[in-house]
């Protein structure tokens, strides 16, 4: 049959072709762009009867809204803050807990990589089962784990707790995309998400500033920073729990693919673990055990298509990810998520290799590295500013047209700074130019992303999204790390050692 359904960013009916009613775990097409953000003729305006209809926020109040997009856009800042806390105490920890430099990358490593390869199970459990609880076990693991690794007195223990925080951040972030899709349409979406989104920027300043001022001035250092953290966490529960509506589930279908979900955790496991610790290994990406772990994931997220193929063709049950996403909007979709992840992979990668620039080149110390950071905070905040301006009246392909030219640009900037070149000349243009192309990306995905997404998806749709982001920022990291490596072997045999370090910076930027 025909289910009229309204792609809850416009004002435009869609037809949304099903077979079996509206929960049908079926293909869907969408064969529309969204308006807002393609088609600037249309009307936007959020008096339109049908929006209302259609979404949570006309049955809230304004005070209630703003609660809600201030408690949503905290999720993003206590998870960024959260690890550049960790980034700027890392030496330091390494001193106090005897952590070997090998095992020194696993305290970020494992909290990006649990985070990262449950996005798309925690995102299918909280259209489920409800996006306000899952949401809130999610920042209850995140902050009683966060808790936990500040008492950890070993390199183990606190590898351990932060790879379980990361397990809360994935239902955290994943759940919180849905509520935002959910509750907001139009221009109010728009702006939620640019809110969302600037909550990074945020959270980096927080975590710069708290982690220079802990690890430098207050007596457990690293373990108070955690703890302060840890306070934080303990506000976004109580706000989670007075301030965002309770829902239900989203779907009739209350089976989790759990075979499907075990195969792509699997998969997106041993592939980000062999890419994580390549760099480590013995012989780089020679070393038999990264080979081996590389190719059996990349069998198992192959499988998981065909799997996920089967569930939607031979069984009743709704898969973990509908297939149909790929075509979704005669594969638009698809692009923009293949675009994110090519963006991805050249986003991370450059503020990693800005810090090797800025400490091992300019010599500039920690201290000196976290001011030269704070100006891409305040960028990426006027970009999210921007992008609510701008989102209703520039179609999307061009915004993120820009934002992948800005993040280019930056990092030409780097490529032609040299180790005497001054920073307001080059790296300054370049730290600004990265972020705001990042943060023009990010909520313009994001936007994207719910519009072509159907109610009982978006929480997994956008969990694809943070998915595919994880996946090009940690094979961007090893790409660039595999150039470095080999322009600076090419170069050391002709020049200097700080030359030849420059050398392979500037080719990987």
């Amino acid at each position: 049959m025909k289910v009229q359904d309204t792609l809850s960013n416009d004002h435009v009916a869609v037809n949304l072709s099903t077979t079996n009613g509206p929960d049908d775990h079926n293909d869907i097409d969408v064969d529309v762009l969204p308006p807002i953000l393609g088609d600037n003729s249309v009307e936007l305006s959020r008096g339109n009867p049908t929006e209302k209809d259609t979404s949570i926020e006309a049955s809230l109040t304004l005070t209630r809204q703003i609660l809600i997009t201030i408690t949503v856009t905290f999720t993003t800042i206590l998870t960024s803050s959260n690890s550049q806390i960790l980034n700027i105490a890392l030496p330091t920890i390494q001193d106090e807990l005897k952590i070997s430099e090998e095992n020194l990358q696993w305290i970020i490593s494992s909290y990006n990589l649990s985070s990262g390869c449950l996005l798309l199970l925690s995102g299918r459990i909280a259209d489920i089962y409800g996006r306000k609880i899952i949401l809130l076990i999610g920042t209850v693991i995140f902050t009683i784990f966060t808790l936990a690794g500040g008492f950890m007195q070993n390199g183990k223990g606190l590898i351990v707790s932060r790879a379980l925080a990361g397990c809360g951040v994935a239902m955290s972030t994943s759940s919180t995309t849905g509520i935002i899709a959910d509750i907001f349409a139009g221009k109010a979406r728009s702006r939620v998400f640019t809110c969302f989104s600037a909550g990074f920027a945020l959270g980096g300043i927080l975590g710069l500033i708290i982690g220079g001022i802990f690890v430098s001035y207050v007596k457990h250092t690293w373990r108070s920073a955690l703890f302060f953290v840890t306070g934080i966490g303990i506000l976004s529960i109580v706000s989670i729990i007075i301030v965002i509506p309770s829902d239900g589930s989203h779907t009739n279908e209350k089976n989790v693919d759990w075979p499907g979900a075990a195969i792509i955790t699997i998969g997106l496991v041993l592939f980000l673990f062999a890419i994580s610790d390549a760099q480590s290994a013995s012989n780089g990406w020679a070393t038999s055990y990264i080979i081996a772990l590389l190719i059996v994931g990349i069998l198992f997220i192959a499988t998981f298509f065909f799997w996920e193929y089967y569930v939607t063709t031979k069984t009743n049950h709704l898969p973990l990810m509908r297939l149909g996403l790929w075509t979704r909007a005669k594969g638009k979709l698809a692009a923009l998520y293949f675009t994110t992840f090519i963006a991805s992979m050249g986003f991370i990668p450059a503020l990693y290799n800005a810090t090797l620039f800025f400490q091992e080149i300019q010599n500039v110390g920690s201290v000196g590295t976290m001011l030269r950071f704070l100006p891409i905070e305040i960028s990426g905040i006027i970009a999210s500013i921007l992008i609510t301006l701008l989102i209703h009246r520039i179609p999307s392909h061009l915004l993120l047209i820009f934002a992948l030219l800005a993040c280019g640009f930056g990092n030409l900037c780097f490529a032609l700074s040299k180790q005497n070149t001054n920073y307001w000349k080059l790296p300054f243009h370049g730290m600004w130019l990265i972020v705001f192309g990042a943060d023009f990306f990010l909520p313009t995905g994001l936007i994207l992303v719910s519009s072509y997404s159907l109610s009982d998806e978006y929480s997994v749709a956008s969990g694809l999204f943070s998915t595919i982001q994880r996946l090009g920022s940690s094979i961007g990291l090893s790409l660039t790390f595999i150039i470095f490596n080999s322009q600076y072997k090419k170069h050391n045999k002709v020049i200097d050692n700080k030359e030849a370090y420059l050398k392979g910076l500037q080719a990987s930027f």
